[in-house]
């Protein structure tokens, strides 16, 4: 090893890990909180971690208060302490030093040298076994200082307590009753001990929490206490109760967080359970007016509230037709100007407001308003995080690198570190990406938070697909199961959608119900930060099920849905394609309007509602909603597909190919613009144009089996057969999923009279969509031509079980072949190349008009003299990576 890399191993080891380390007047020596000095193996590892971590100079420099600081903690080692108790103080301070920089090992021996000075310190007992607890989770160390911290010191409390919560979280519930027991002996009113040992009743026997959490309270308020008994009473719709406990206790607690949890707790009820909405408005604006450190809380809970009001009345569209100002959003920009002039005590606001404008893609907005909550709190780190996450966004990787180091630099935090690891994944600073790095970035996060459930999210998410290990993507996602994260939504989707990808579909279903029921019991008592999160799972729940061809129980979803969650365009346009699959077409126009009213921008909502009128004959309606969506997201290549589709169908071909060529200036990228113009041309007998687009959109997306279709029909039309045949057998390659391919290419197989390779493709299609009607047709002529009358039967049979005509009761069978559809589509060696299907939409969040004339003839004339070098036999020959 070289001087030069011994010295910055010297450096690391000493500066690398740690939080609140003392910068003797520098602000480069106070670094980010990492692994113990054994959990980094290689100088390497080490270096690189440090690089990552490493505060700019330029952000949050060092000031006066920093120096003080430093001296303050530097003062164990130049003071001399006389008294036992004052060595006992010092090597106390000593071991939180060493423990925040990361040296948890010295920490641990640090606070055995404390015990040998005084074996009754119970404190130093208490620190020790949560030390080990967190940072060393699979041994026995803590169990052992446990015990011989409550053996030195049988009547402290807190030893007994933690003991027992401790072996709650590693699921000895009965030997937590038994710990529980001991320290109510000793203090039979302890809030924090009957709130505890109440929240492991509740489990199993509520009445038995409920008593336990009403005999504190008679001796001292806390908003644990209430809000846990008030959350009791609400599960129980015992709302009264509820209501006469919050305002009973409200202004006995002296803290003022706690009391505006309470405050905050019983304006949901009185919101959500009473719709007294001048009741929960007067709460909050009573509570902002007491409230001195919590009011940024207050503020961003009032914002919400004012939000879900606009959501539940559906009328976004004033009388001159405008879009209505976010309600939630105008609060917070009252808010933040509020703290512009009183100073708050944090950034808490305008991290909410810029999180507003981050969804709504106004990303410069958002930088401008994390700048002004900067300038007035430059030590927030959440700030600096949000920041970061902006000007990533943005794509200024180097600026989100400082900022999120800045960021670390004042407090560690999970959700830093996962953005962190997920910019070196996607955007790393050499040309390959170290992903043993970004693991141990997750890893440093979730033992940092251990209930943080997006860094269980998005660590499974990476190793799943950087390394196609899903039995340790399960893993991950078990972990985080049982640390019972706060956020149960954002964990159970995440693990629900690996199962999903992997074709797993009872498993998904399994894992979102959990998911929602345990959102569910997460807010009935206060209002979830995570509910925008909820209503992402409650969808995916409902589009399973639609999928899964289960209509009513898909409806039922999506409704529950917008009864708990206010009217999300997401789950009305759910709700509405259940509508119309079960031939309701008036509910289903009543659902569409809601949805699209909720998000103007929300293309797939105008495209089905467009498609609906289309369908039913109502052109001129369509025409209006296809132009309507195409105003407010004019980059969906969908939309401007939908209407051109229709020009076309009326006759109007001229409008139809205008409307093509528009839609691929908008977007350039979208296959199926491509394919439906080529379809056009082949209908209109141009089989050399429409083999200039579908060769254009195969290049785009080579997974496009419909594609493949066309492109095989403009060959047979050409009288080019057996080219047809190969691009039939390389659709099936390049898209195994799609039956259609398996039906052409078996029936031009019988065509050739080769019966059974011809059977073996139709019986190869059924098994990847066992739904697709057309291929028992195809089979059953095949089985006819033959004379195969046992064949015939076994089809019949298996038809009669697949297809169910009482939608009201689901076949098992529709499951199953969607499951059997997500498989074919990850499969590896069968058929040879087949690769994962991919789907993509390109959108923007610029609003575009081109009124300007189009020239089809002009693109064409391009396309043919890039794609038709070689002819369409091209795509026969090209790698994967080249399509």
């Amino acid at each position: 090893m070289t001087l030069l890399n011994s010295l910055l191993f010297c450096i690391f080891i000493a500066i690398a890990a740690g939080f609140g380390s003392s910068p003797s007047g520098s602000h480069h020596r106070r670094q980010c909180f990492l692994r113990n000095e054994d959990s980094i193996s290689s100088l390497s590892h080490r270096s690189r971690l440090h690089s990552i971590t490493r505060p700019s100079a330029s952000i949050a420099p060092s000031n006066s208060a920093d120096v003080e600081k430093a001296k303050r903690q530097r003062s164990y080692r130049t003071q001399k302490p006389k008294t036992t108790r004052q060595k006992v103080r010092t090597l106390f301070q000593k071991a939180q030093y060493l423990e925040k920089k990361g040296l948890w090992r010295k920490a641990a021996q640090t606070l055995n040298d404390i015990l040998v000075l005084d074996p009754r310190d119970s404190h130093s007992y208490l620190a020790l076994a949560r030390l080990q607890a967190r940072r060393f989770p699979n041994s026995t160390s803590a169990t052992i200082a446990f015990h011989n911290g409550t053996s030195a010191c049988p009547n402290s409390v807190h030893l007994w307590q933690a003991w027992a919560v401790y072996e709650q979280n590693v699921g000895r519930t009965d030997r937590a009753k038994e710990l529980f027991g001991r320290a109510l002996e000793l203090d039979p009113y302890n809030p924090y001990v009957c709130h505890a040992y109440g929240l492991l009743l509740e489990k199993n026997n509520v009445t038995a929490a409920v008593n336990l959490w009403q005999h504190a309270l008679e001796k001292k308020s806390t908003a644990a206490l209430v809000c846990s008994l008030g959350t009791a009473y609400i599960a129980q719709e015992e709302y009264g109760k509820a209501r006469k406990l919050y305002a009973e206790h409200l202004n006995k607690i002296p803290s003022d967080r706690e009391r505006t949890e309470v405050a905050l707790a019983s304006a949901w009820l009185e919101e959500r359970y009473f719709s007294n909405i001048n009741g929960a408005r007067q709460l909050l604006t009573e509570s902002l007016r007491n409230a001195t450190t919590s009011a940024s809380l207050v503020q961003v809970a009032m914002a919400r509230f004012e939000g879900r009001r606009k959501n539940e009345r559906v009328t976004p569209y004033t009388s001159e037709g405008g879009i209505r100002k976010n309600a939630e959003r105008r609060k917070l920009e009252q808010a933040c100007e509020m703290n512009i002039q009183d100073s708050a005590a944090d950034g808490r606001v305008f991290n909410a407001l810029a999180s507003i404008e981050v969804k709504a893609r106004r990303l410069k907005s958002a930088r401008q308003i994390l700048n002004r909550g900067l300038e007035l709190h430059p030590k927030d780190y959440s700030l600096l995080q949000a920041a970061g996450k902006v000007e990533e966004r943005m794509g200024n990787y180097t600026g989100a690198r400082t900022l999120y180091r800045s960021s670390l630099c004042i407090q560690p935090s999970a959700p830093c570190l996962v953005a962190i690891a997920l910019l070196e994944l996607h955007h790393p600073t050499t040309k390959k990406t170290n992903f043993a790095l970004v693991k141990q970035l997750f890893e440093e996060a979730l033992l940092i938070d251990p209930r943080h459930a997006p860094a269980y999210n998005a660590y499974a998410r990476c190793v799943f697909e950087q390394e196609d290990d899903e039995r340790q993507a399960r893993s991950i996602f078990e972990r985080g199961v049982r640390a019972k994260c706060p956020d149960a939504a954002s964990l159970y989707h995440g693990f629900a959608k690996l199962e999903l990808a992997l074709g797993n579909i009872d498993s998904a279903r399994k894992l979102l119900i959990e998911g929602r029921n345990a959102a569910k019991r997460q807010e009935i008592g206060k209002d979830s930060p995570h509910r925008e999160r909820a209503l992402f799972l409650m969808h995916t729940l409902g589009m399973l099920e639609l999928n899964s061809n289960r209509i009513v129980s898909a409806l039922e979803v999506f409704s529950d849905g917008v009864t708990q969650y206010g009217n999300s365009s997401q789950l009305l346009l759910g709700a509405a394609l259940c509508e119309v699959r079960l031939g309701n077409v008036d509910k289903a126009r009543i659902l569409f309007e809601k949805s699209v009213i909720n998000d103007r921008r929300h293309a797939h909502a105008w495209q089905a509602w467009g498609v609906l009128e289309m369908k039913t004959g109502n052109w001129k309606a369509a025409k209006t909603l296809f132009q309507c969506g195409i105003k407010n997201v004019p980059r969906h290549g969908p939309l401007w597909q939908a209407y051109a589709v229709m020009e076309s169908r009326l006759g109007n071909v001229t409008e139809a190919r205008a409307l093509f060529e528009k839609g691929i200036n908008q977007s350039p990228n979208s296959s199926s613009l491509y394919q439906g113009w080529a379809s056009l041309e082949l209908r209109e007998g141009n089989s050399e144009d429409a083999k200039v687009l579908i060769t254009k959109a195969l290049t785009l997306d080579k997974h496009n089996g419909a594609g493949w279709l066309i492109a095989s029909e403009i060959e047979q039309r050409l009288g080019n057969r057996g080219l047809s045949m190969l691009l039939l057998r390389r659709g099936v390659e390049c898209s195994p999923s799609n039956p259609s391919l398996y039906r052409a290419l078996g029936e031009g197989l019988l065509g050739e009279g080769k019966i059974n390779e011809a059977r073996e493709i139709l019986e190869k299609g059924l098994e990847m969509d066992p739904t697709h009607a057309p291929l028992y047709h195809s089979l059953a002529e095949l089985e006819a031509r033959v004379c195969n009358v046992q064949g015939l039967a076994k089809l019949h049979q298996r038809a009669a079980a697949m297809f169910n005509s009482n939608i009201m009761e689901p076949s098992q069978n529709s499951s199953d072949a969607w499951a059997s559809k997500i498989k074919a589509a990850r499969l590896r060696n069968v058929p040879i190349k087949v690769t994962a299907l991919a789907e993509s939409a390109s959108s923007s969040d610029a609003i575009f008009e081109n009124d300007a004339d189009v020239s089809s003839s002009s693109l064409l004339d391009d396309l043919s003299s890039q794609l038709l070098v070689g002819g369409i036999s091209n795509l026969l020959t090209m790698d994967d990576e080249e399509l």
